[in-house]
């Protein structure tokens, strides 16, 4: 019998996934739709796995050579204003290849994988980038794995005010589109990062749009852009949202994390 404390024996034998949390959601949204980690376990929910947490910004990163898959989500926070934690998820990430494990870092992850790995992060001269989007594949992202069966253009659901300017040596641009040029890469065989939330919902988005209305009028006045009734105009691209096929994407992720522990494949 397990002892006290322990998972039950079902949950022991599933395949473990690594999620590292850098931060904590609006609080309005945490009441709703829980924390960042919240947010990938259900969309991960018809998928038979069992997850751990470490929130980098209180305690060491793991290494994640004991778990199947890594994935780091996004923050409020900003790779351009570091912070110590930052560091030390960074020297995590440039050795992200190296255990072998799949790693999807998400919008702030993704930022954090390209700075860590000497690619380069910009405050977005586009300014916000936020709700319902398109991303456009590359040829090299049509032939990868994490891809594998999405269309292009792709909708995809973003919130980000910075983007990645400036890939890292030696990754393959997967995705892009005229806001954040590279959207996707891929670092390997198996690391990537994609500035878009694959796990977040349209609840999700709606309610980070009306949090930010006063930002986001601010944000399209200073693009040119007519700032009166632009969180309608992005409320109402919500509301045509498919998210079916970056849910595809997720279960992509955790197809390629179950390959690569298969026995007898190289890791």
């Amino acid at each position: 019998m397990a002892g006290r404390g322990a998972p039950p024996a079902f949950l022991q034998s599933l395949p473990r996934v690594l999620i590292i949390r850098t931060g904590s959601t609006a609080i309005e949204v945490q009441r709703r739709h829980g924390d960042y980690d919240r947010w990938f376990r259900d969309a991960l929910a018809e998928h038979d796995l069992a997850f751990d947490l470490c929130d980098a910004t209180r305690a060491a990163v793991p290494d994640g050579s004991a778990h199947v898959g890594i994935i780091v989500t996004g923050s409020v926070k900003s790779v351009l204003s570091p912070e110590p934690w930052m560091e030390r998820l960074a020297a995590v990430l440039r050795r992200a290849e190296q255990p072998g494990v799949p790693v999807l870092a998400v919008c702030f992850g993704c930022q954090a994988l390209a700075q860590a790995s000497g690619g380069r992060v910009v405050r977005s001269p586009a300014g916000w980038e936020i709700g319902a989007v398109e991303v456009t594949l590359t040829g090299a992202g049509r032939l990868d794995r994490l891809f594998e069966g999405l269309p292009s253009p792709l909708p995809v659901l973003a919130t980000h005010e910075d983007r990645v300017e400036a890939l890292p040596p030696g990754a393959v641009l997967l995705a892009g589109n005229d806001s954040a040029p590279i959207q996707a890469f891929r670092l390997g065989d198996s690391v990537w990062g994609v500035q878009f939330h694959p796990e977040a919902t349209t609840a999700i988005l709606r309610e980070l749009i009306l949090l930010r209305r006063a930002t986001l009028e601010a944000d399209a006045r200073a693009h040119g852009r007519e700032a009166e009734g632009e969180v309608e105009r992005l409320l109402r691209r919500l509301e045509r949202f498919d998210a079916r096929p970056a849910r595809r994407l997720l279960g992509n992720f955790v197809r390629a994390c179950l390959r690569d522990r298969e026995p007898g494949r190289p890791m």
